[in-house]
């Protein structure tokens, strides 16, 4: 009996001294979201002769003009972080995150699951954050989809004529193809992230920086941006461009900036963002578009109420053009911090005489 309980006695010694000389291992965190929408969506457009004659939309349902879909609009996404106390102060960090579609899960087309949004590795310490990899950029996270709760959904405000989104034009890219931006990537606006970049992001009381860059050859895209944020008021100025990146030989570049802000008063919040666009080519007239976006929320318990809108200028003095009016009108209840459900009605009105008008109601899931 006595060697029994010296036998036990060793294997717990044993268990946790090896506990104790086994290497601290990150901290790693699995997550993801997922959303599914009931879109009835109209389509319009006067000056070519109706649906059949149009650039209509197609639908993943097939329907065309008006009809019905089954969609998740680029808010479902899965992914993994990791967090490893380095000590003196100082985190090693790392980030892959994947767009995953929730509505049909698909490995082809234009709904691929699992495409590429952000990934890093990075230090965190007293004296701010690094990161290199595919970062978010400044320009679309201070505002931007910060300030619309019906992002990633098809009420937002991107794309639509509310905020800078397809890089095909002002509004939806449904209601049209080629538009002011034929060759700039959706990363310098509000869809996708910019890719080999180096950032640095430092909060200091009340202002925070982010600034990135890419030091690759043929790339220089950049982005930046300085938010000063206290109690329930803020504002933000933020920049992206493309650096060399779409220069072949031909002068070609982008760049966008932006000013806004944002103040709660109560159960309401008031939320405002100006961007100016500006697109060149040598021997070619620039274009400078520019957006507005204005947004009220106001909470009621487990549920906020949604009224925004927004106006894109084109640049363009012909007639008709892509200018575009964009309304918003919805609710969100939360029934947990995790699962909410939210409806709402989406107008985007183009001076060309295109118009979409969109009732939808969706379930979303965050874990």
């Amino acid at each position: 009996m006595k060697m029994r309980h010296i036998l036990i006695s060793l294997a717990i010694a044993t268990v946790t001294g090896a506990a104790f000389i086994t290497p601290a291992r990150a901290e790693v965190t699995a997550y993801g979201i997922a959303q599914v929408e009931v879109a009835a969506v109209s389509w319009q457009q006067e000056t070519v002769g109706g649906c059949e004659n149009s650039n209509q939309p197609v639908f993943d349902s097939g329907a065309k003009c008006d009809g019905v879909d089954i969609l998740d609009n680029a808010q479902g996404r899965v992914g993994l972080k990791a967090a490893e106390d380095l000590g003196n102060g100082m985190t090693g960090l790392a980030k892959f995150e994947f767009k995953a579609d929730t509505s049909d899960n698909t490995t082809s087309g234009s709904n691929i699951s699992l495409t590429a949004r952000e990934s890093l590795v990075g230090l965190k310490a007293g004296w701010g954050q690094l990161e290199l990899g595919n970062l978010k950029s400044a320009y679309k996270y201070y505002g931007g989809v910060k300030y619309d709760p019906f992002v990633s959904t098809t009420l937002e405000a991107r794309g639509n004529g509310g905020m800078s989104g397809s890089s095909s034009y002002g509004k939806s890219s449904a209601l049209g193809t080629g538009g002011p931006f034929p060759n700039v990537s959706n990363a310098y606006g509000h869809n996708g992230f910019l890719k080999q970049m180096l950032g640095y992001e430092y909060t200091g009381g009340p202002v925070q920086v982010r600034i990135t860059y890419s030091i690759a050859d043929g790339r220089g895209d950049y982005s930046g941006g300085v938010m000063f944020k206290q109690d329930k008021f803020e504002v933000f100025a933020a920049l992206v461009g493309s650096g060399d990146t779409l220069d072949d030989g031909d002068g070609e570049s982008y760049e966008s900036w932006k000013l806004g802000g944002a103040f709660k008063i109560g159960a309401h919040k008031f939320m405002a963002q100006y961007e100016q666009h500006a697109y060149s080519i040598t021997n070619a007239n620039d274009i400078e578009p520019a957006h507005m976006f204005l947004g009220w929320n106001m909470k009621i318990g487990k549920n906020i109420f949604v009224v925004q809108g927004g106006q894109f200028d084109s640049d363009d003095d012909t007639s008709p053009n892509a200018d575009t009016t964009y309304a918003t009108l919805g609710v969100i209840h939360n029934f947990t911090k995790t699962t909410r459900i939210f409806g709402g009605y989406r107008m985007s009105d183009a001076d060309d005489d295109s118009k979409e008008d969109v009732i939808s109601i969706g379930l979303r899931k965050d874990f």
